[in-house]
C-alpha cells in the first residue's frame, strides 16, 4: 500500500473494527449470561412451585391419573416438557409431548444429583431431533425425610438465542455503519494530514529537477506546520548552497580552462575524473577522450607511472622533471594525493599538475650564457686596456706613433664597455618603470631620415645601398621620438652590420587602419628559422663571434622590443638564412597626416 492516505484510513478502520468486535463480544456474553440466568430462574421458580403441588398430591395419596392430568395441563399451558419420576428414576407421569416415556427409567446426571443430594440440578443441552438448545432441570420432590421423586422438565432456549442472534445482527450492522462513517471521516481527516505531505513531495520532486523556488503555505503550528516551515527553510538554504556551488564550479571551470599548467585529477580507481584543456594539449589528446581513462593509459608515454603509484599508495607529494620529444619540451610534474577521510594514509585519488618549463630553462640557459658573455666582454676590453697601459708605462709612451695607436685602442675599448653599460642601464630603467618618456607628436618620416643619416657613413664604407620609401599620407605619431629613433638606429645598425658589401638595406612604412607599420629589411646573411623565436630575447646573438668582434652585446633588439611595446605597439622578425631579414614594428596613429615620398639616404 503506497498511499499514506489509504494507510491512515485503513488504520482507522482496523481500530474501529477491533473496538467494535471487542464491544460486540462483551455485549453478547453479557446478554447471554443475563437472558440465560433470568430464564433459568423463571424455570426454577415454576419447577419448585409445581414440585410443591406434586409433593402435596403425593402426600395425600392422590390417584396417579389425577397427577398425570395436572402435569399434562401444566405442560400444555407453560410450553414445558415435564416428567415425574419416582425415587427409582422411573417415569410415572409426563406431559403430552413426552407421554411415550411413561414407565421408562431415565438415567441423567441431573436426575441422579436431585435424588441423591436432594438439590436441584440443571443442564443446557441440544435436542437430538432439532438441534435446538434446551434447559434441562431436575427438582427433587420431598417425601418423609427423603426424595419421593424428581420433577424433570425441559425448557426451550430458542427464544433466548433468537434474541441474542438479533442483538448480534444489530451489532454487525452497527459495526458496518461505524466502519463506513469512519472510512468517510478518516478519509477526510487523513487528507488534512497527507495533503501537506503530498505537497511537500511534489515540491521536493520539482527541487530534484533543479527548481529551488519552491514554497509551502504554513497553515498550522502543529508538527505538519513545523515540517512545512523547515521545508521552506531547507529549500532556501539548499538553493543558496547550490547557487554557491554552481558559482564555485563555474569559477573552477574558468580557472581550469585558462590555466597555463595542465591539471589532471584521478579518483581512487586511478581513472581520470577531471582534466583541463592545457593538460589535454600537453598529452596531445581531446579532453573528452581523457575522461574515465585509466592512469596507465594516460601516462603510457610519460615516465610518471611509478611515481603516480607511489603517491596513491603513500599519499606523499612528489615533484619530478621529464622531457617530451615531439616537440621537444621540458616538463615539471607535481603529484599530490587526495587525502581520504580518517587518519589512515590511504588516498581517494591524486592530482597531477604539468608545468611546461621549456622557456624557463631556455631563459636560464641564455642568462648563464649572458653572464659568461658579459664577463668575457668586460674582461676582454679590460685586459686590453690594462696590457696597453702597462706597455705604455714600460717605455712605449716615448714612441709617438706607438703611443697614438695604443691610446686609440684604449679609447675604443672604453667606448665598447660604455655602450654595454648604457644598454644594460636602459633595460634596467624600462624594467623598473623609471623611464621618463618625453612624449609629443612627431613625424615618423623625419625620424627615419635622421636614422638613415646616422648609418649612412657605415653603409657607404661597405658599399651598401641604404634608402627608405613609404605611403604618401602617413599621420603623425604620438610618443617619445628619441626612443623611437633609438629603435630605428638599432634595427639599421643590425641590418648594415649583417649585410655583406654591395648589399641593400631598406626602410619602408605604410598606414594600416589605426596603425603605422615600419619595416627594416636587408639581403644579408639571414637568421636560421629555429633561432627566430629568440631574437628579441635579452643577450641573445645569432652570430656570437661576429657580434663580439663588432662590439655587439645582444641587447639591441631586446631594447627595441621594450620601447615599441611601451608605446602600445608590436614588433616581429621574419628571415630566411642566406636571403635576408625583415624586422617590422607597428605603432598606433596619434596625429595629423603628412605627405611623404621616396628618399635616398646620403652619407
Amino acid at each position: 500500500m503506497k498511499s499514506l492516505r489509504a494507510r491512515v484510513v485503513i488504520m482507522f478502520l482496523l481500530l474501529i473494527l477491533l473496538a467494535m468486535q471487542l464491544i460486540s463480544w462483551y455485549v453478547e456474553r453479557s446478554l447471554e449470561a443475563y437472558y440465560l440466568g433470568n430464564h433459568a430462574k423463571n424455570i426454577q421458580r415454576q419447577a419448585r412451585l409445581m414440585a410443591s403441588f406434586v409433593e402435596r398430591y403425593l402426600d395425600e395419596d392422590a390417584p396417579i391419573e389425577y397427577i398425570s392430568s395436572y402435569i399434562r395441563d401444566y405442560g400444555r399451558e407453560s410450553g414445558l416438557d415435564l416428567l415425574l419420576l419416582d425415587r427409582d428414576a422411573q417415569v410415572i407421569a409426563a406431559s403430552a409431548e413426552m407421554d411415550n416415556l411413561v414407565g421408562r427409567r431415565i438415567v441423567l446426571p441431573e436426575i441422579d444429583q436431585a435424588l441423591s443430594q436432594m438439590t436441584a440440578s440443571q443442564q443446557v443441552r441440544e435436542t437430538a431431533q432439532e438441534r435446538n438448545p434446551v434447559l434441562s432441570l431436575a427438582v427433587p420432590v420431598h417425601g418423609a425425610g427423603e426424595a419421593a421423586g424428581v420433577l424433570y422438565l425441559n425448557a426451550s432456549l430458542s427464544g433466548v438465542y433468537q434474541t441474542l442472534h438479533d442483538v448480534r445482527t444489530i451489532l454487525m450492522w452497527a459495526t458496518l455503519l461505524a466502519l463506513a462513517v469512519t472510512g468517510v471521516v478518516g478519509f477526510v481527516l487523513a487528507g488534512t494530514i497527507t495533503a501537506p505531505v503530498v505537497q511537500i513531495t511534489q515540491r521536493a520532486a520539482e527541487m530534484a529537477a533543479g527548481d529551488f523556488d519552491q514554497r509551502i503555505d504554513v497553515r498550522s503550528d502543529d508538527e505538519i506546520g513545523q515540517l512545512s516551515s523547515m521545508f521552506n527553510h531547507m529549500t532556501k538554504r539548499l538553493g543558496q548552497t547550490v547557487s554557491q556551488m554552481s558559482e564555485e564550479k563555474r569559477r573552477l571551470e574558468v580557472v581550469m580552462a585558462n590555466m597555463a599548467d595542465g591539471v589532471i585529477a584521478f579518483d581512487a580507481d586511478a581513472e581520470v575524473m577531471l582534466v583541463n584543456p592545457r593538460a589535454a594539449e600537453i598529452l596531445a589528446e581531446d579532453v573528452d577522450d581523457l575522461v574515465a581513462k585509466h592512469m596507465n593509459e594516460v601516462f603510457s608515454d610519460l615516465p610518471l607511472r611509478d611515481a603516480a603509484d607511489e603517491v596513491i599508495k603513500t599519499g606523499d607529494d612528489l615533484t619530478l622533471r621529464f622531457e617530451l620529444n615531439d616537440p621537444h619540451r621540458v616538463m615539471r610534474a607535481h603529484l599530490a594525493g587526495i587525502p581520504a577521510d580518517g587518519e589512515d594514509r590511504n588516498t581517494r585519488g591524486m592530482v597531477v599538475v604539468l608545468h611546461d618549463i621549456t622557456e624557463q630553462e631556455q631563459a636560464e640557459q641564455r642568462r648563464k650564457e649572458f653572464v659568461a658573455d658579459v664577463s668575457h666582454e668586460l674582461k676582454t676590453p679590460l685586459t686590453t686596456v690594462k696590457s696597453y697601459a702597462e706597455t705604455l708605462l714600460h717605455g712605449a709612451r716615448h714612441d709617438g706613433e706607438v703611443r697614438e695607436d695604443f691610446l686609440q685602442v684604449v679609447v675604443d675599448e672604453a667606448d665598447r664597455m660604455s655602450r654595454m653599460v648604457r644598454d644594460l642601464l636602459d633595460l634596467s630603467l624600462i624594467d623598473s618603470g623609471r623611464v621618463e618618456w618625453e612624449e609629443d607628436y612627431f613625424s615618423l618620416v623625419t625620424l627615419i631620415d635622421e636614422a638613415c643619416g646616422k648609418l649612412a657613413p657605415s653603409a657607404d664604407s661597405k658599399g651598401i645601398s641604404l634608402g627608405y620609401r613609404g605611403d604618401e599620407n602617413v599621420p603623425a605619431i604620438y610618443g617619445d621620438s628619441d626612443r623611437i629613433q633609438q629603435v630605428l638606429v638599432n634595427l639599421l645598425t643590425n641590418a648594415v652590420e649583417y649585410t655583406p658589401e654591395g648589399g641593400q638595406v631598406r626602410v619602408s612604412w605604410q598606414k594600416q587602419g589605426d596603425w603605422v607599420q615600419v619595416t627594416v629589411s636587408d639581403n644579408g646573411m639571414g637568421i636560421p628559422k629555429e633561432e627566430l623565436p629568440w631574437v628579441f630575447e635579452r643577450f641573445y646573438r645569432v652570430d656570437k663571434a661576429r657580434s663580439r668582434s663588432s662590439g655587439g652585446t645582444g641587447l639591441g633588439l631586446a631594447i627595441a622590443k621594450e620601447i615599441v611595446e611601451s608605446h602600445g605597439g608590436t614588433i616581429t622578425a621574419d628571415s630566411e638564412e642566406g636571403v635576408g631579414t625583415a624586422v617590422t614594428f607597428r605603432l598606433p596613429i596619434g596625429g595629423d597626416e603628412e605627405n611623404l615620398g621616396e628618399n635616398q639616404c646620403a652619407g
